[in-house]
């Protein structure tokens, strides 16, 4: 299986993140909520950078525009004043200094937008109506399916939205405006789902149709789109959701972008056999929904839960999820997925190299060899060469196994928010050596 196209990063090896950055104010009108300012988000992509052993990382901003979160879509032109640094004229300044100072922590800034919501407070809404290009009902109205920071949402239609030519227009012009996004090469579209028109009457099936020239548009300004769902929309699926969000996709529906959208927040109704048949590097993902798999696949942390200013133990609980759920993710997805087995607690997964990932107590083995179990965890750091991750929630210390060919020594560090302090050098004999790790310790170990 290949992809549509050449994505711009390996997904399946990069950290994928949002910052949560601001929302409309409900007990202030006309002004935003911050919750961490351009700066702010520069000092914690610092730190996670020193914690994260500077492998690649992709954050995508939240609430960076107008007054924060899900305000003024379908527009994305303008930067939310309320996060500018006090040295700056204006948000803008501010922001694409983000974007460039993050460089220097090998991370990539980009932004949380929607190509599927329209609020009648953006300067584009009458454009819309006037292309037709909203969902409408039957009776010939649009229609509003949800309601977001207290206004109605309405639905856009992918295929009028296309074929008007006005998604072209508002793209280019979110391109030209913020030229430094474009460089970036991803951006994050949120809930990008297909919904059916009533009135002119429009297909799902010719949503999603119109949903891929929209991807291949954006791939072709050199940018690739990661979205929060893996679709799996059929023309059965209702427009309004009846237990919340995401609606309840059909599980035995073909999932529609599968090597047009790398990586995907949510995976949603996937069936064992697209488990195995999709590799991570044409379809990753953050976080199950299905949370047994969590278990035994686990992914990519969301980030913008843990990372929460104000938090004075926000970098604990990042440690501890990096080790015990990214870089175990990060390792099974640098092998081939081969048979998953069992049901419930039993269920497990076996790779290629003779790996096997179980349910039940989030086992993970190498060879015979316990390489993860529960919060206590020692596996490679599949980006960087001989170095190792080692944690234990509850504290742990064994004679473990070297897979690292010739090493005669680990030089081991304690990982913290502000860069790696050496701890110890152990000898390696017999292809053995004595790890020790305290109570909520991450550890770098590095063999020679």
């Amino acid at each position: 299986m290949e992809p549509v196209f050449a994505y711009q990063y390996p997904y399946e090896k990069c950290m994928v993140m949002k910052l949560g950055l601001a929302y409309p104010d409900p007990d202030r009108p006309g002004k935003s909520k911050v919750l961490m300012s351009f700066d702010d988000a520069l000092a914690f992509i610092r730190k996670i950078d020193a914690m994260t052993q500077g492998i690649r990382k992709i954050y995508y901003l939240v609430g960076w525009q107008y007054l924060g979160h899900d305000d003024k879509y379908p527009d994305y032109f303008e930067v939310n004043e309320a996060l500018k640094s006090p040295q700056d004229a204006a948000a803008a300044d501010s922001f694409r200094r983000l974007c460039e100072e993050a460089e220097k922590y090998h991370s990539v800034v980009s932004v949380h937008i929607n190509f599927n919501d329209a609020y009648d407070n953006a300067p584009s809404f009458p454009d819309f109506v006037r292309a037709g290009a909203l969902i409408r009902k039957r009776s010939g109205k649009i229609h509003a399916i949800e309601t977001y920071n207290g206004r109605k949402c309405y639905k856009i239609c992918h295929k009028t939205y296309w074929e008007s030519g006005l998604f072209c227009r508002q793209f280019d012009r979110f391109a030209q405006t913020f030229p430094f996004l474009v460089k970036a090469g991803t951006i994050h579209v949120d809930n990008f789902q297909c919904y059916k028109n009533y009135a002119p009457k429009v297909s799902i099936k010719e949503m999603q149709d119109a949903r891929r020239k929209m991807i291949a548009y954006v791939y072709e300004k050199g940018m690739d789109i990661t979205s929060e769902f893996t679709y799996k929309e059929n023309n059965l699926l209702p427009n309004r959701p009846i237990f919340g969000l995401p609606r309840d996709h059909w599980k035995w529906a073909r999932q529609d972008t599968v090597g047009w959208i790398p990586m995907t927040w949510w995976r949603y109704r996937e069936t064992r056999k697209e488990l195995l048949d999709i590799p991570p590097e044409i379809s990753c993902g953050g976080v199950f929904r299905e949370k047994r798999r969590n278990q035994y696949l686990y992914g990519n942390m969301h980030g913008e839960d843990i990372i929460i200013k104000g938090d004075p133990h926000w970098a604990e609980k990042f440690l501890e999820c990096f080790a015990t759920y990214q870089v175990p993710g990060h390792f099974l997805n640098a092998h081939r997925r081969m048979a998953i087995k069992g049901v419930g607690a039993s269920t497990r997964c076996y790779f290629s190299e003779d790996i096997v990932s179980y349910a039940k107590h989030q086992k993970i083995t190498w060879r015979g060899e316990t390489m993860k179990e529960k919060e206590t965890v020692f596996l490679p750091l599949v980006q960087k060469e001989k170095q190792w991750i080692a944690y234990s929630r509850t504290g742990d210390a064994r004679v473990r196994r070297v897979f690292e060919s010739g090493a005669a020594k680990a030089d081991i560090y304690v990982i913290t928010e502000e860069g790696n302090r050496y701890l110890r050098t152990v000898p390696v004999r017999d292809g053995r050596f004595y790890l020790a790790i305290a109570q909520k310790q991450a550890l770098l170990v590095c063999f020679a």
